[in-house]
């Protein structure tokens, strides 16, 4: 297989994380973070494919994460998608009105996270 597309994850459970390791570090050079904060630290030294986010987070959460990381030039077109256990209609508004290019509802299948994960590779070239 040619070079791996790199997914960062980021979740402040480290059960998710572990599934999400364990669902995609075959098919994709994943790397994991705990905070939006970690996050930003890591995307000032590496170029993610695409984000797996987490919006209820301490401290920042995934929607304020969004608004930030899309002032950086280099990160306008990087593909967001959001995994989250929220499920209400305000939720949703608010994914839809997010830089969002995709949204998963905790608990993800294996086979809908990768989908949507390829998906999202398309949605901004």
């Amino acid at each position: 297989m040619a070079d791996k597309k790199m997914v960062l994850a980021i979740d402040d459970n480290v059960q998710q994380l572990n599934e999400f390791k364990n669902m995609l570090s075959a098919k994709y050079d994943l790397r994991v973070v705990k905070s939006a904060s970690e996050a930003i630290a890591f995307l000032n030294r590496e170029v993610a494919d695409v984000i797996l986010l987490d919006i209820e987070m301490p401290n920042i959460s995934g929607f304020e994460f969004l608004d930030d990381i899309k002032r950086i030039p280099s990160y306008l077109n990087v593909p967001i998608v959001i995994v989250s256990g929220n499920s209400g209609p305000e939720f949703f508004d608010k994914v839809k009105k997010s830089k969002a290019v995709g949204v998963l509802t905790k608990p993800v299948s294996p086979d809908s996270l990768i989908d949507e994960i390829e998906k999202s590779f398309t949605v901004n070239k």
